[in-house]
This record gives C-alpha cells, sequence and structure tokens, in this order.
C-alpha cells in the first residue's frame, strides 16, 4: 500500500517537471531528481510488514497492581500497535523489544480480541495496515480490606466442628466454666488448680466451635442513571463483597453467592480457596449498562430454594428496591440469619428526587432494624473499620 507521502512526493515531482517545462527552466527539472531518486529507491528497497508477539508474566491480578507488558517486534521500518490495553509505536531495525508498564485501577476481565498493526518502510513510502485477531484474557480482581478476625457471626450454626463459637459446650478453644468430674471425661481437661483448692476433681468446659453456611447476597441493580453514582456504588459494593469472601475463605465454613444485575446468578456453597476464586471470577462481569427491571424476590428465591435454612446471609444492597425489605423479612420468618450492610450513595444532593430517595431508604432501615441486623455504610470509610464493632 502507498502512502499518502508516497503521492505527495510524485505529485510534488510532476509539479517541478510541468514547471520546468512550461517555463524553460532547468532549475525546477534539477530540483525534482532528488525526489525521483527517492520513488526509485522505494521501488528497489524490499518491505516486510511488522510483526509481533505479546507478553505478560501472569493472568490474575489484583486492582491497583502495576503489571509489565513485552512487545516482541520483528521487522524493518516504522511502526504502530494498538491492543486492548496499550498503544506501542516507534521505530525497529530489525528485531526489538517494547516494555510498556500499565496501571491496573480498574477491576474486571480484559479480553484481547483484536490488534491493529501499522508499519511503514524505512522511506515512508510504503504501508501496510494489518487487524489481526488477538487471544489472550487479563482477570482484575477488586481490591479487599484484609480482616484479621470478623466479629460478626451466624446465631445458628451446623453440628460440624467449625470457626464459629457455638452456645452449646463440647470441644474448643474458649474456656467457659468449671464443673464435678464425672466418669468418662477427658483428664487432659481436668484443672487442678481447682482439684487442690476444693479437695475433688474438677474439669474445665469449653465453647464448642461450629461451622455455618454463608452466603453473600449482592444486589447492583441499576436503578440511578447517573454513571459516575452507579459505578462509585458499584465499586464499594463490589469490594465489599470480595473482602468477605476472601475472609471467609479462611474459615472453615460454606460460602455461597448470589448476585442480583441485569439477570440473577449464584454459586452454591463450598469451601476454602475454592469458593472464593468462584466468586471473585463472578464478580468481575457484573457492570450495567442498563436500568435493571429484575425483582428482588429472585435473590429471595434462589436463597431459600438453594440454601438450606438456618444460613447466614450477608445482604450488600444501597436498598433501594421498593420490595426488598418485605423480602429480607420473609427471609427472617423462614429462620434465615440476615445481616444487612447498605452503602450509601443517595442523599448528597440537594434537588427533591434526592431527598425522596433518602427517606425511602432510612423508612426500609428502620423498618429492617426491627427484625435483624443492618449496617449503615458510609462508602468514604473502610467497611473494616465498621465491621469491627459489630457483633
Amino acid at each position: 500500500m502507498r502512502t499518502l507521502h508516497f503521492y505527495a512526493l510524485l505529485l510534488y515531482f510532476a509539479f517541478l517537471i510541468v514547471i520546468g517545462v512550461i517555463l524553460n527552466s532547468p532549475l525546477a527539472i534539477f530540483i525534482s531528481i532528488p525526489i525521483l531518486w527517492l520513488i526509485i529507491f522505494s521501488e528497489i528497497l524490499p518491505f516486510k510488514h511488522i510483526k509481533f508477539k505479546r507478553k505478560f508474566p501472569l493472568e490474575r491480578f489484583a486492582e491497583g497492581n502495576e503489571v509489565e507488558f513485552q512487545y516482541f517486534i520483528e521487522g524493518k521500518g516504522y511502526y504502530f500497535i494498538k491492543d486492548a490495553m496499550n498503544v506501542v509505536r516507534g521505530y525497529c531495525g530489525n528485531k526489538c523489544v517494547e516494555r510498556r508498564n500499565v496501571l491496573l485501577d480498574k477491576f474486571g476481565r480484559v479480553k484481547f480480541k483484536e490488534a491493529f498493526v501499522y508499519s511503514e518502510d524505512v522511506l515512508g513510502m510504503q504501508g501496510h495496515i494489518l487487524k489481526i485477531k488477538d487471544k489472550g484474557e487479563l482477570r482484575v480482581y477488586p481490591r479487599i480490606e484484609y480482616i484479621r478476625k470478623l466479629k460478626i457471626k451466624p446465631r445458628k450454626t451446623r453440628s460440624i466442628l467449625g470457626d464459629y463459637p457455638s452456645r452449646m459446650k463440647g470441644p474448643g478453644i474458649e474456656f467457659t466454666d468449671i464443673r464435678n468430674y464425672y466418669p468418662g471425661d477427658d483428664m487432659r481437661f481436668i484443672n487442678w488448680k481447682a482439684t487442690a483448692r476444693r479437695n475433688k476433681l474438677m474439669v474445665n468446659e469449653y465453647e464448642s466451635e461450629r461451622t455455618g453456611d454463608t452466603v453473600i447476597l449482592l444486589d447492583v441493580r441499576r436503578f440511578l442513571k447517573g454513571a459516575e453514582e452507579y459505578e462509585e456504588l458499584l465499586n464499594a459494593s463490589v469490594r465489599a463483597a470480595a473482602t468477605l469472601a476472601t475472609y471467609l475463605s479462611r474459615t472453615r465454613s460454606r460460602v455461597g453467592f448470589v448476585v442480583l444485575s441485569n439477570s440473577v446468578d449464584w454459586i452454591y456453597p463450598t469451601y476454602g480457596k475454592r469458593a472464593m476464586y468462584l466468586i471473585f471470577d463472578r464478580l468481575l462481569n457484573i457492570r450495567s449498562e442498563k436500568i435493571s427491571r429484575l425483582p428482588f424476590d429472585y435473590g429471595k428465591f434462589i436463597v431459600s430454594r438453594f440454601f438450606p435454612p438456618n444460613s447466614f446471609v450477608i445482604l450488600i444492597s444501597p436498598l433501594l428496591s421498593w420490595d426488598i425489605d418485605d423480602s429480607i423479612i420473609e427471609l427472617l420468618a423462614k429462620g434465615y440469619d440476615v445481616l444487612v450492610i447498605s452503602p450509601t450513595i443517595i442523599g448528597h444532593g440537594k434537588d427533591m428526587a434526592s431527598r425522596i430517595l433518602k427517606a425511602e431508604r432510612e423508612v426500609r432501615l428502620r423498618r429492617i432494624r426491627m427484625y435483624g441486623r443492618v449496617v449503615d455504610w458510609n462508602i468514604e470509610y473502610p467497611l473494616t473499620s465498621i465491621l469491627k464493632v459489630m457483633r
């Protein structure tokens, strides 16, 4: 493909020749000779378009990290490469390597589908445009807050040993009481100081630690048309869900996940890091550009249908839906232990619509507080600072 530079020089050469012939001026013809040599050299010199390969160290990163991309370029001439993450341009003699450091400031899934490559020869006379199918994927997980120990816990536990203190006495690490020794008690639990003081065998009693089923119910339906407000609310809600999923994966409890966006999706409860990575993968594709028409009843149905009773449900929602408080009360009536974490996103404006939304949200908060636990979270502050004082 000939470039605009080539056609401009060709037109300039023809213009000088015409001027020299009309005016009978050898100077104009003499000036056009170097341009002619450039055109001839561009025809003689071989031209091979640029090829490249991209490499980055990992496929999974955390939000806020910096990743180095390496572009291995092969060819001779000027190049311009654009993919899903970077724009690389410059000159390459034969083989060269370009490095680009990119700050991952937004969580999500980056798919390399197509790359645009434009190359020119040394003289800039010939060019080549190529659109190639690109392969690869980059996963940017949301930023999390570190929680050493969470004070909130389910009010009802299962019979399997775990990390949550239960109301029953049994094997555990939390001391509760001292009682008389009965035949069959383990000798390791004898309190020898109390035995010497009372002149009879006394045994320590401990609070039994059990496991439980925890469900993270994330409500990120879009009700507001403002892109900035929705993005701010979405980022805070997703980071809160990722923080809780990371903490719960370190415990011996089963963790499930339900997300309400334009559609409903869920993960059946599982243990450990498997649950954490499954939840993180679902968090990468929940942004919505359209107003959601999905009622909250779908989330209530998924929880009551696929998760066992007495599960600990952590609801992360701005409480903007008119039917959400009735659904929460119904879950409580069915035996689920519900904790509501409500990020504050409305009420900053002074217009009438913001005041109405703020008043409706406060009414829902007061009604839910009559039956369950509620955290009114101002997203300007870290979530961990609020959860540390919750019980």
